[in-house]
C-alpha cells in the first residue's frame, strides 16, 4: 500500500508539471547537464534529464524528468525535483522539494528540504538549517550530522511551502511571465487531498462511539449541557492528575500492570468526551445560524468535529488571517476535550445519566 500511495503521488505530480514541460519545450533542456567545477551559470533551469553541480548555480533549478540532481558545488536558489534522487554533497541556500525520490544531504542546505514519496537522509556530517518534513518516507540521520530545525510528518505548513517554490520554479521557467495554472491547481490539489485524508480520519473515529456507543455519547452530552462547568473543571483535574498517576503507577510493582489499562482507559474516555462536545457544538452551531442540523447521531459528531478540525486544518493554508482560524480551532478542541473528560466522570463514561445535587435550602433566621 506503501508503494501504491508513493506511485500515485508520483503520477500525480508528474500530471501537474508535464503540461506546463510540454507547453515551454524550447525553454526545456534535454540533456544531461554538467556545470564543471569552477564554472558559474546564472539564471534558472529547468532540465528533464539529470543535473549536476560542481561549479556555481546561480539561480533556481527545476529538474521535471524523474533524472538525478547532485550538488556537490553551490546551487543559490532553490530546487524541485520529480521522480529522481537528490544528492547534495555542496550547499543549497535555498529550499528543496523532491516529489516521488529520496534526499540525501552530506552538504549544507540553508533553507528547508519537503519530500514526497522518498525518505530524507543526513548522513555524515551534513547541515540543514531549516525544517525537514515528509510525505510517505522517513527521516534518517547520522550522529555526526546537524539539523537545527524541526522534522515532522507533511503538515499544513510543508504544503503551503511547497506551492509556493512550485509557484516561483514555474514561473521562472516560463521566463517571468507567470506561474503555469496546471502547476498550482495540481499542487493545491494534492494539499487539499492531504488536509481533507486528515480530517476524514479524525472524523471517522470521532463517529465510532456514536455508531458503537450512542446512548453512552447522548447521556455524556447531556451532561456537558445540564453543567458545562462541573464538567469543565474535573476534566482539567483529571488532565492535571493523570500523568503524576502515571508514575505514581510505573514506580509502584502492583502498578506497573495497571499502565496499559489506564491508557487505554484515558484514550477511550477522551474520544467519548470530544464526541459528546461536537455534538454539543453543532446544536449550538446550528441554533445561532438560526437552521436546522442533521438528526441522525454520527452525522452531529461528524459537524461538530468537522467545525473544530476544519478551522485547524484549513487556516494553515491561508495566509495571515488563517493562523487565527487555527487557534480558534485548537482552543475550541482542547476546551472540548477537557469539557468532554469531566462530562465522561460525571457521567461514569455515559453509563447513568447526570443529576446535578440539590441546591440547599435557605435557612431563614430565627425569629428575635
Amino acid at each position: 500500500m506503501k508503494k501504491v500511495s508513493k506511485y500515485l503521488l508520483f503520477v500525480l505530480a508528474l500530471t501537474c508539471l508535464g503540461r506546463d514541460a510540454q507547453a515551454r519545450r524550447a525553454d526545456m533542456r534535454y540533456d544531461d547537464l554538467v556545470i564543471d567545477k569552477g564554472q558559474t551559470v546564472r539564471g534558472d533551469i529547468v532540465i528533464e534529464k539529470s543535473l549536476t553541480v560542481n561549479g556555481l548555480l546561480q539561480g533556481d533549478a527545476s529538474c521535471v524528468g524523474g533524472g538525478s540532481v547532485t550538488v556537490n558545488g553551490e546551487l543559490t536558489g532553490n530546487l524541485m525535483a520529480l521522480g529522481g534522487p537528490v544528492f547534495v554533497a555542496g550547499l543549497i541556500r535555498g529550499d528543496v522539494t523532491n516529489i516521488g525520490g529520496p534526499v540525501d544531504v552530506a552538504g549544507r542546505v540553508q533553507g528547508d528540504i519537503s519530500a514526497i514519496g522518498g525518505k530524507v537522509t543526513l548522513s555524515g556530517d551534513g547541515e540543514v538549517s531549516g525544517d525537514i518534513s515528509s510525505l510517505g518516507g522517513s527521516v534518517i540521520k547520522d550522529p555526526g550530522a546537524v539539523h537545527k530545525g524541526q522534522v515532522n510528518s507533511f503538515d499544513a505548513n510543508a504544503i503551503r511551502g511547497l506551492v509556493s517554490r512550485a509557484i516561483r520554479l514555474s514561473g521562472h521557467s516560463r521566463g517571468g511571465n507567470g506561474p503555469a495554472p496546471w502547476l498550482i491547481g495540481g499542487m493545491l490539489g494534492l494539499g487539499l487531498m492531504m488536509l481533507f485524508s486528515a480530517l476524514v480520519t479524525g472524523v471517522i473515529l470521532m463517529m465510532l462511539p456514536a455508531v458503537f456507543f450512542p446512548g453512552n455519547v447522548e447521556t455524556s452530552a447531556r451532561a456537558i449541557t445540564t453543567d458545562m462547568w462541573r464538567a469543565c473543571w474535573i476534566g482539567a483535574l483529571m488532565l492535571m492528575a493523570f500523568f503524576p498517576g502515571l508514575i505514581v503507577m510505573v514506580v509502584s510493582v502492583f502498578g506497573i500492570p495497571l499502565v496499559p489499562f489506564a491508557l487505554i482507559l484515558f484514550c477511550a474516555a477522551a474520544v467519548l468526551g470530544l464526541s459528546a462536545f461536537s455534538i454539543v457544538l453543532q446544536e449550538r452551531f446550528f441554533e445561532g445560524i438560526k437552521r436546522r442540523g442533521p438528526s441522525a447521531l454520527a452525522a452531529k459528531v461528524a459537524v461538530g468535529y468537522g467545525l473544530m478540525a476544519g478551522l485547524l486544518l484549513f487556516g494553515k493554508a491561508i495566509p495571515l488571517a488563517g493562523d487565527i482560524l487555527s487557534l480558534v480551532g485548537l482552543m475550541l478542541m482542547g476546551f472540548g476535550g477537557v469539557i468532554g473528560l469531566g462530562a465522561v466522570w460525571m457521567s461514569k463514561m455515559g453509563s447513568r445519566e447526570y443529576v446535578p445535587a440539590p441546591a440547599l435550602p435557605v435557612v431563614p433566621p430565627p425569629a428575635q
